[in-house]
């Protein structure tokens, strides 16, 4: 099969395909741009520099090894946005790519389209990475010296843009290449003892880490992140379950539709759940400190330092929470198309896709913004200083007050993620709804 006649089976037919290529390939574009901001920084070499041009975390040759290792990072972590994007329609492309075998297609050719599939939106990212880092380098120039991370761009970076590119379309094939053979997970059934025990001993780890992170450092904040991500893992099943099993009986069809589905997916969800309350709660502690920093500036060094840091922090955490997002959107898709079936036959009943898309909203943000909201509740009044073995008073008014501020902001991200996933997911429900999937198989 010639490289064009790749190109034309692979190109998107379709509006939930063009919507998918366009996600990964401006999640694939960010993380370009981020490795383009780490080669540029590798650059200045390992000097000192002036401190009156460049930002502490970029004239310091200690702190600039570690920024570029947070600029890697970050864009493995965007990248990890870009999975999520390939994977939203996973079992529809997999049918699409089995009647290409039926067609007569070897399991080699269906490989080489899904390939080129994902290698098309990388290239195209790559393309995107170099302008993009000029404007977040153009952007960050606006703000103050030490928010400066970026350095300006120079002509040797448009050389070193070339192998990004490559860079780019190459991890866009690997992603492709992985995702060929994905196939969905099988129910995970954990019996009730590990739930209890999850139940159990996060607590316990939460406590044992409070009460021993002055002695035995980041060890005693790692048992209290651990015992906060067990605690929410173990009664996530129960809470999605119980709210589930309580709008089955709802009048509303809406929420009765929701409350179904909530019972039938609350494993998943009880994972996607505690990550993002995890990630939470990190946000919570982390703005707590930003909450201090400003609230006594002479406490501190410089001011914009800890901002600086605690910000690129929080912006890590929020690509891990948005990638979570992405993997609960992503099971809702391959949902929708597992029971086009049994959504098609609704639609004799009068359900129209924004009564669909109601429900969508109404199942996301049952599981997203409890668990947004309650993580960002708890880390903003246990605070940071608590991990790292400080004191902390939870009752002082500046803590009680940021800390209501971020339960209503999780809860107001938890609502805006379920109406951004419905919008998402607009061509995917429109197809699920469609008469035709009443078809015989």
């Amino acid at each position: 099969m010639t490289l064009e006649t790749l190109v034309r089976l692979a190109r998107s037919r379709t509006p939930a395909d063009r919507g998918r290529i366009r996600l990964a390939t401006a999640a694939l574009a960010l993380s370009g741009a981020l490795l383009l901001g780490a080669i540029r920084i590798t650059r200045l070499g390992s000097a000192e520099l002036s401190e009156d041009v460049y930002s502490n975390y970029v004239a310091e040759s200690g702190l600039r090894s570690g920024l570029i290792a947070i600029l890697v990072i970050l864009a493995t972590l965007t990248g990890g946005l870009a999975v999520q994007a390939l994977r939203l329609g996973t079992a529809a492309r997999e049918r699409r790519l089995a009647a290409l075998r039926l067609a007569g297609a070897s399991r080699k050719q269906v490989r080489q389209l899904s390939v080129t599939d994902s290698a098309m939106a990388g290239f195209a990212g790559g393309l995107l990475a170099g302008p993009l880092y000029l404007l977040l380098s153009l952007l960050l120039g606006l703000l103050p010296r030490m928010a400066q991370i970026l350095p300006g761009a120079e002509l040797w970076d448009a050389l070193i843009w070339i192998p990004v590119v490559v860079t780019m379309t190459a991890a866009g094939a690997v992603i492709g290449s992985l995702l060929h053979g994905d196939a969905p997970p099988a129910r995970d059934e954990r019996p009730a003892d590990q739930r209890r025990t999850g139940i159990i001993a996060g607590p316990v780890m939460v406590v044992l880490g409070l009460i021993t992170a002055h002695v035995i450092g980041y060890v005693g904040s790692t048992l209290v992140v651990v015992g906060v991500g067990l605690s929410i893992l173990g009664l996530g099943p129960v809470w999605i379950g119980a709210l589930g099993r309580r709008l089955t009986r709802s009048g509303d069809p809406a929420n009765l539709l929701t409350g179904v589905r909530l019972v039938t997916d609350a494993r998943p969800s009880a994972r996607m759940a505690s990550l993002l309350g995890c990630c939470a709660f990190l946000v919570g502690t982390l703005v707590q400190g930003l909450v201090g920093v400003f609230a006594e500036p002479g406490a501190y060094y410089e001011t914009d330092f800890y901002a600086a840091g605690f910000a690129m922090s929080a912006l890590g955490l929020l690509l891990v929470a948005l990638t979570a997002m992405g993997a609960l959107i992503v099971g809702v898709s391959d949902q929708l198309v597992d029971q086009r079936r049994q959504l098609a036959c609704l639609t004799a009943l009068g359900v129209d896709v924004r009564f669909l898309r109601r429900v969508i909203r109404r199942q996301l943000t049952a599981i997203a913004a409890p668990a947004i909201a309650g993580g960002l509740l708890l880390g903003g009044l246990l605070g940071l200083g608590p991990l790292i073995g400080g004191a902390n008073d939870p009752f002082q008014v500046r803590m009680l007050i940021a800390a209501v501020v971020l339960t209503a902001g999780g809860w107001l991200l938890g609502l805006v993620g379920g109406a951004a996933a419905g919008f998402l997911l607009r061509n995917q429900l429109r197809d699920a709804l469609d008469p035709e999937n009443l078809r015989a198989a």
